[in-house]
């Protein structure tokens, strides 16, 4: 750095009075001025002869000289905030980059800094280095602002390394996944691989995910299958704001109103259309919006809710400090027109010997209340909460009853974990093999960190998309992100009552909140938690995919699991326990081994029922 150095007194001593001269002041003054008016005319003609000789200079081969670049980087970057230092960088900087291309074929020819080197550099890769077989950037000077590389990779290698939380389909293991490095810093370390996945030519495959993503900061994950046999495109579209969600486009015709919201048929001749993720393939909009039915219902059990949260919550923590183990509950709702099943579940569980002391039942009528006090288990009845709720079931998946009934679902959970407490929630048509509360607090290491598990619905509707959870059996440990999440399940009642489904409001929150909060959402694949082929393994079974109790009760006989006599259904629990004297209600109801009657041929039975009549059509067996 040079030092500044100060002038010094001059060293005669100074005339008469201490004044100098004013001849001698008038001498000194004019010299400077000359001197000041020379210094700016040269400096103007070095500028304007520099900017002549830099755009003259060329190599012997009629090529620039790398090492001529970094002193006209300021010009080139337009830094200069002069209008005419901005043209002039703005013509040279054009000039440098179709010299560079010409002359560095396959180069990163772009001025910019070079973060190998730390100081402005017009190259960060030397001409010879890409010369090697890599005759072109896979990505080119318009698009490696946010692509500079691609490699393939396994789809179950990558599942393998990151737990994504969704499913895994089948194929895995036979299908690559693609990753797109958006800066060369990026780049795996090994240059056999960050090289070829630069250029043009086949796109490197990788076997280890931990090796190519060991220099990404951020992982952005995208889950794509075109739907259907629709003709799917995905735009990257770089240089904008960060997004977090997609947006969805379709040639549809436009909205129209058919009962519910209809864009009609799919038609190449549309233009392009923004539609919301929930638009199937033949125009038909899966979700409903709330209707002033549905929104005056939800204000109303909301308001009920407000107004009476302090006493529900006093109340509830009493009982919750009383039965829980391992600040843990298993939490059901059930009316009377459930009860068989919630009977079922009890007598089953008791004939395996399980513990069902931290059982917390919901009941939505005094009937369901009365059962579970006959046989032993805690209750939380709340009658504000409860006055609009059904005592029948649902005649079919998705009607009124069955909306109402999704309610109480979300109230429950929601209390009980925002209390601080886990909560295993299941429904009533569910039988467990193995202790589930056991299978969570036990769990492999790598499982432990997710906030909510459930098992995969198996149904691949846009709706359900990209988690496909179940609604009807699942794990959630209190935290602050799964207290959010209920929270607003529980504002989000209309679209419950509207869309007549708990599971598909669920699925939106779960996929909102895992990209907001980072929520972890654990899906079991279908040979994880519940494994068909593996019964060794299997935990619980839901009977869910039916079409209504009838069928679920004519599942469960068919395949061993019922344990309810046929005088116990439906009959009030404290008549049957007066009837029965001195013994207790399980006793009377829950036989020691299963019920077993056959109904389908076709479906999957404990004992061979190859007289029975088929459930589906044409269908085959499932003992031949």
């Amino acid at each position: 750095m040079r030092n500044r150095t100060s002038t010094s007194a001059p060293s005669h001593p100074p005339s008469s009075g201490g004044q100098v001269s004013s001849n001698a002041a008038k001498a000194h003054s004019i010299s400077s001025a000359t001197w000041i008016i020379i210094v700016m005319f040269s400096s103007c003609i070095s500028f304007y002869v520099g900017v002549w000789t830099a755009w003259s200079i060329t190599s012997a081969s009629g090529g620039l000289r790398s090492e001529s670049y970094e002193h006209c980087i300021n010009a080139a970057n337009g830094e200069d905030d002069g209008e005419l230092g901005k043209k002039i960088g703005f013509i040279f900087k054009s000039r440098l980059d179709r010299e560079l291309k010409a002359n560095c074929p396959g180069a990163d020819f772009k001025v910019k800094p070079c973060p190998e080197c730390h100081i402005p550099q017009c190259i960060c890769h030397p001409c010879p280095e890409v010369k090697k077989g890599f005759q072109s950037p896979r990505f080119d000077q318009y698009t490696n602002h946010f692509a500079s590389g691609l490699v393939s990779i396994s789809r179950k290698h990558l599942f393998d390394a990151y737990d994504f939380g969704v499913p895994m389909s089948s194929n895995a293991e036979g299908e690559n996944s693609l990753i797109l490095y958006q800066s060369n810093n990026a780049l795996p370390n090994d240059k056999n691989v960050s090289l070829p996945a630069q250029y043009n030519g086949d796109i490197p495959h990788m076997t280890d995910a931990l090796e190519a993503t060991e220099n990404c900061d951020q992982l952005n994950v995208l889950f794509t299958k075109p739907p259907g046999k629709l003709r799917q495109c995905t735009a990257l579209i770089g240089g904008q704001y960060q997004g977090y969600h997609i947006q969805r486009w379709m040639r549809v015709k436009g909205r129209q109103l058919m009962g519910r919201k209809y864009w009609g048929r799919m038609d190449p001749s549309n233009p392009l259309h923004h539609v919301g993720r929930t638009v199937i393939s033949d125009g038909m909009d899966e979700l409903d919006f709330p209707q002033a039915h549905h929104i005056e219902l939800h204000r109303e059990i909301l308001s009920i809710y407000l107004t009476n949260l302090k006493e529900i919550q006093d109340e509830l923590r009493t009982t919750l400090h009383r039965i829980a183990i391992d600040q843990t509950v298993v939490v059901m709702t059930v009316n009377k027109g459930q009860s068989e099943l919630f009977l079922n579940f009890v007598c089953h569980a008791k004939s395996k010997g399980f513990n069902l002391k931290n059982i917390l039942l919901v009941p939505t009528d005094q009937f369901s209340k009365n059962l579970a006090d006959e046989l032993g288990l805690a209750t939380f009845y709340n009658e504000h909460l409860t006055k609009d709720l059904p005592s029948e079931e649902a005649m079919i998946y998705g009607d009124r009853n069955f909306g109402l009934m999704m309610m109480a679902k979300v109230i429950s959970v929601q209390l009980v974990v925002d209390l601080g407490y886990h909560v295993l929630f299941q429904d009533v048509d569910v039988v467990w093999f193995k202790d589930p509360i056991n299978f969570f607090h036990k769990m492999d290491p790598s499982l432990a960190s997710f906030d909510i598990y459930f098992q995969d619905d198996g149904s691949r509707q846009e709706r359900f998309a990209p988690f496909s959870a179940n609604s009807g059996f699942y794990f959630v440990w209190s935290n602050e992100r799964t207290q959010l999440l209920m929270r607003r399940m529980l504002y989000a009642g209309d679209l419950v009552f509207a869309c007549s489904s708990h599971q598909q409001i669920l699925t939106f929150l779960l996929s909102d909140m895992n990209s907001l909060s980072g929520l972890k959402v654990k899906v079991f694949s279908r040979d994880g938690v519940t494994p068909n082929s593996r019964k060794d393994y299997l935990i619980d079974q839901h009977m869910c995919w039916t079409q209504n109790k009838v069928d679920k009760l004519k599942f469960m006989k068919q395949m061993g699991m019922w344990h309810v006599k046929d005088n116990c259904i439906g009959q009030d629990a404290k008549e049957l326990h007066q009837g029965g004297g001195s013994a207790e209600l399980s006793q009377q109801c829950c036989p020691a081994e299963p019920l077993i009657e056959c109904f389908f041929r076709d479906k999957a039975s404990v004992i061979p029922c190859k007289d029975s009549p088929t459930k589906d059509r044409n269908a085959v067996s499932f003992w031949s």
